[in-house]
């Protein structure tokens, strides 16, 4: 049907006077709608601004590029029958009742017309696809919650904040906003710098213009009532996610809540199946990513923030939590048995293990899989307590410290294991208390804070004692060896890691007993016994038959460094501590590192190689200063203060030296009883 004359519709919504930046998405609009007119998707997440654009774009370019006239329809809600007929009045064209009639009719009257269509808000292809018009001069700009499949797909995102804040200011004025800065930087960030959620903010302080921004900006970072917040008239953003979510299956939506509750960095891509309990996650998580209810990054997930807190409170929340957590425990021992050789020196709780799929990462390289994952798996230890879960809290924790001790990261050692102690103290959980007490004992040995130490060892033999926990006794007797040694006690230390030693032989832990056989022979030296001394590490080393982690190799290889050294015989010292440093190096052990480069500093002094002392102390000191590790760089700064005093430049050394000395008087220690090898 050809028709002659008839109505040029101009349906567009007036553009927004507030429209704010995107400047380069809406350029790659034009860009594919004109000269040569195509099928163009918007998509993005609830309150991204899809829409906005849309029209923006649409005005922009409408009465140069598409003079017959421009369509608008909101499909959500809508089918495409009763769409087609809206169109043909446009036309002036009578609606048949019939659908391919009507489909039909359509397709005749918008044939050699040059228009453009905006079709807002389509919840699937099928409501798309056969309202597009197969004419050479229409173009299509139809915006999406949901990834549909359309040959040109711009994705829309959030403003970044400098946008937010302009979207703010022209909402309320600048002047408001410059009075405080700081809180409006606070609400932007809490409405995710969403345009919608700006919008909303907005205009509930345009209407209440005796409001501090303050106000509003507290109200929107309390998760519990940050979505009833933002809504005001007849814009909500709850609402607005409700629609969202029931546009996805069953499946989907159970998915969603589960994941909510899982965690709030990034999920692991075998989140989804281990939270939902079979394989039925893995295509529910696809289609929340298609509706932007799920993010992807890398190849995990993330729930936005204002999803999560929509979605928060699914009945079976706990259960996938605990599972999710329950993989993390799984992959944690996986690393720690590979990196130790075996499932040793540490104790086993009773926490429920997930069985999930290994990263390649963690197969071929299971510390930097640690450290790629460090974030998450703190977020784990902090999402157990918090759910009070303390089983799954300290053992999480206690696994951790395989990665905190190798990297000195003793800010995350504190952290996680303080969050974990307050669940297992609430609920009466004295294993895992226990366990806590003897790793951040530690950590404060790390720290050279040996009366902490001493503390909490003692306190957590008088649990394991009671409970009869032998992995447990082992790890505290060691440490109470390692406190009593630090303050010149040799022979309580020699008691104390005889029994650990015993313990490690009856659970058959090489790993434990070879570091208590060096920390023997670290005593068999002060005593100088250096018979004794080469005994115990020739034991370590045939003990640890190359299963022992790497690190546990480098201490040993350390102490027979040093007892060469205290031998006299410097070269073959030279080339032991070199290996010794290989190895902390290989193991990424930086604390390792620099005890062991202390050690080659002083041997190489030894040796009359003042200029490769002053090399190796320095760089002792600097790793040491990097790691907060003040006794160690205090050390190795003594030791440097010889070198320099031998080098002629005796008040460089008077400065070095009396700095080390202060930090050692602070901390109630005595260099000629610390871990010094040699004294001029």
């Amino acid at each position: 049907m050809e028709i002659d004359l008839f109505p040029r519709p101009h349906q567009l919504p007036a553009a927004v006077a507030d429209f704010v930046g995107r400047e380069e998405p809406a350029q790659s609009v034009v860009d594919l709608i004109s000269p040569f007119p195509q099928v163009v998707l918007l998509t993005g997440a609830v309150g991204t601004g899809k829409t906005t654009l849309a029209v923006h774009v649409a005005h922009r370019v409408a009465n140069g590029s598409f003079p017959d006239g421009q369509l608008f329809v909101r499909l959500r809600g809508t089918t495409p029958h009763e769409v087609l007929g809206r169109f043909l009045a446009s036309f002036g064209v009578p609606a048949p009742g019939d659908y391919g009639a009507r489909l039909s009719a359509y397709r005749d009257a918008v044939a050699r017309q040059s228009l453009l269509f905006v079709l807002d808000d389509a919840t699937s292809l099928e409501q798309v696809t056969p309202l597009l018009p197969h004419a050479p001069g229409c173009a299509v700009i139809v915006t999406s919650r949901h990834r549909l499949r359309l040959p040109h797909v711009v994705e829309v995102g959030a403003l970044e904040p400098a946008q937010a804040i302009t979207l703010l200011s022209k909402q309320i004025g600048a002047q408001r906003v410059a009075r405080e800065p700081s809180r409006a930087d606070d609400l932007v960030a809490a409405s995710g710098c969403l345009p919608l959620a700006v919008r909303i903010a907005g205009a509930r302080l345009a209407a209440r213009p005796h409001w501090p921004i303050s106000l509003l900006a507290d109200q929107l970072k309390d998760p519990r009532s940050r979505l009833d917040a933002l809504s005001h008239g007849g814009l909500c953003l709850r609402m607005r996610l409700a629609e969202t979510v029931g546009d996805v299956s069953p499946h989907a939506r159970r998915l969603l809540g589960l994941l909510a509750a899982a965690g709030a960095r990034r999920l692991p891509r075998w989140a989804p199946v281990t939270a939902f309990g079979d394989v039925r996650g893995r295509s529910a998580v696809d289609e929340l990513v298609s509706a932007h209810l799920v993010d992807r990054a890398g190849d995990g997930y993330v729930v936005p923030e204002l999803v999560r807190e929509f979605a928060a409170g699914h009945v079976d929340a706990p259960l996938a939590r605990q599972r999710v957590l329950g993989g993390w425990l799984a992959l944690l021992d996986h690393a720690r048995t590979a990196l130790y050789g075996g499932d040793f020196s540490v104790v086993r709780g009773s926490a429920v293990r997930e069985v999930v799929r290994l990263d390649p990462l963690l197969r071929s390289d299971p510390l930097a899989w640690l450290e790629s994952e460090r974030a998450n798996l703190c977020d784990a230890v902090s999402l157990a307590a918090g759910a009070g879960l303390d089983e799954l809290s300290w053992e999480l924790a206690h696994r951790l410290v395989a990665l905190f001790e190798t990297r000195a990261d003793y800010d995350s050692w504190q952290r996680t294991h303080d969050l974990a102690l307050v669940a297992t103290e609430a609920a009466g959980n004295r294993r895992g208390s226990a366990v806590l007490w003897c790793s951040l004992a530690s950590l404060h040995i790390s720290q050279s804070r040996y009366d902490l130490a001493k503390e909490m060892s003692v306190r957590a033999v008088e649990v394991f004692e009671d409970l009869g926990e032998l992995a447990g006794l082992g790890l505290a007797y060691r440490n109470l060896g390692i406190v009593s040694r630090s303050s010149g006690d040799l022979t309580g230390a020699r008691r104390w890691h005889k029994r650990a030693l015993a313990v490690y032989e009856e659970n058959a832990d090489p790993v434990g007993h070879a570091s208590v056989l060096q920390n023997l022979a670290q005593i068999d030296l002060y005593e100088s016994d250096t018979e004794g001394a080469l005994t115990r590490l020739s034991a370590a080393l045939d003990v640890c038959q190359g299963r022992g982690p790497a690190r546990v190799l480098a201490q040993i290889n350390y102490r027979l460094g040093k007892l060469l050294a205290a031998e006299g015989r410097r070269d073959r010292a030279f080339e032991v501590l070199t290996c010794a440093l290989e190895l902390a190096r290989g193991a990424r052990d930086r604390r390792g590192e620099s005890i062991v480069l202390y050690a080659l500093g002083g041997n190489e002094f030894a040796r009359g190689r003042h200029g490769a002392a002053r090399t190796l102390l320095h760089e002792a000191a600097t790793i040491c200063e990097a790691n907060f590790d003040v006794v160690g760089a205090a050390r190795a700064r003594l030791e440097l203060s010889r070198v320099h005093l031998a080098c002629g430049d005796s008040e460089r050394a008077a400065e070095l030296e009396a700095a080390a000395r202060a930090v050692y008087s602070e901390f109630g220690l005595k260099p000629a009883l610390g871990d010094l090898i040699f004294h001029l």
